[in-house]
């Protein structure tokens, strides 16, 4: 076990800086950045976001991620690079406000530890394997987590949450009050107490009448999004996950399992957190892109009571915590799209690069549907 109190001494002893730069190089190994293959439909209503460009129903639940594609337009990001970047630049915000998050909150031991956790959790990497709207989302839901105590900036990042993405917004807020609620009746405090989960939700839901109104008052012409396109393809969406339910469901949390595992030694105080993440698993069979929507909507959960837990941090023995980074340095990424595993995305990133500067490799006339 010589490697693994090496490993323990660099994750635990070694300068701050030197753990963040391991952990960001091997998740870009394991995962690589790429975009969402639908973005260049997001860009097109960069474009004019008083306008929607899409003569087909079935698209019509991108325009209700409006924000994005509206500040986009605002700061003039709205070519095929800029507004790529643009993205980008979001999922980076996320991925160091975390960081900020935790070392700021806990004790040095404990903020080594949830950078691990989190790392391990497909929600870190998910904004770079897919940079998308889901950079803003995450950020906005992350935004509202690292500062409970103000509860109008709270409304306010609720609603642009729901501006942003509204029905992950209000899953994700909903289950965290559900959740917290349960744990307020057992007696047991955490960090976000259920008035800021409400606040957070009626913020979301702000948000989506916000949208409405802009909609009515521009007179743009927009069906029910997200819900008529999952009306045409219910059953193609219950058959992916009736033949691939056992990678769905592992990849949801991956390696994080075993930390579910590690929470139930807390007995009935779990209780809550394990009824909310059932809960919020239902919406598999319902969704198309699986790990990517189940890593978003529990993100605000697993935050409350594991990432920014200082009583479950204390309890995780710095060996469990060198043992679960080892593993998730071992594995490879583990991602589930059309219920169909997916693989990391690095490799085409460097055949990408050497193709623009020396031609090589046979890179398709638009690549976004290249590495899947």
């Amino acid at each position: 076990m010589n490697a693994i109190n090496k490993i323990e001494k660099f994750i635990f002893e070694s300068d701050a800086w030197k753990l963040i730069l391991v952990i960001a190089l091997l998740t870009l190994f394991k995962t690589g950045i790429w975009y969402i293959p639908n973005l260049g439909a997001s860009q097109a209503i960069a474009q004019n976001p008083f306008t929607n460009p899409f003569p087909d129903p079935n698209a019509h639940y991108l325009f209700w991620s409006w924000l994005g594609p509206f500040l986009a337009w605002l700061i003039g990001a709205t070519g095929k690079w800029q507004f790529f970047a643009f993205h980008l630049f979001f999922s980076v915000a996320f991925t160091l406000l975390f960081i900020r998050v935790a070392f700021n909150t806990l004790s040095n031991d404990l903020a080594r530890s949830s950078l691990v956790l989190f790392s391990v959790l497909p929600v870190s990497a998910t904004a770079y394997f897919w940079v998308s709207s889901d950079s803003i989302t995450l950020f906005l839901m992350l935004l509202a987590l690292a500062f409970p105590r103000s509860l109008a900036f709270t409304f306010i990042a609720g609603l642009l949450l729901g501006m942003q993405h509204f029905e992950q917004g209000f899953f994700a807020a909903a289950g965290l009050l559900f959740a917290i609620a349960i744990s307020h009746r057992q007696g047991y405090a955490l960090k976000y107490s259920w008035k800021f989960c409400l606040l957070l939700l009626i913020g979301v839901i702000a948000g989506k009448f916000m949208l409405f109104g802009l909609f009515s008052h521009y007179s743009i012409n927009v069906n029910s999004g997200r819900m008529h396109w999952l009306r045409g393809h219910l059953h193609l969406l219950l058959n992916l996950f009736f033949f691939h339910f056992h990678y769905i469901i592992w990849s949801v949390l991956g390696l994080g399992w075993l930390v579910a595992l590690r929470f139930t030694d807390w007995g009935v105080k779990s209780v809550p957190f394990f009824l909310t993440l059932a809960g919020l698993c239902l919406l598999l069979p319902v969704s198309g892109d699986q790990t990517r929507v189940l890593a978003i909507i529990t993100f605000p959960l697993v935050s409350a009571y594991w990432l920014f837990n200082q009583d479950f941090l204390k309890n995780l023995a710095k060996r469990e915590i060198s043992l679960l980074f080892t593993a998730w340095a071992l594995m490879p990424w583990g991602w589930v799209q059309g219920g169909a595993p997916k693989w990391s995305a690095f490799p085409y990133d460097i055949a990408y690069v050497l193709h623009r500067l020396f031609g090589w490799f046979n890179v398709p006339a638009d690549p976004a549907l290249w590495p899947f």
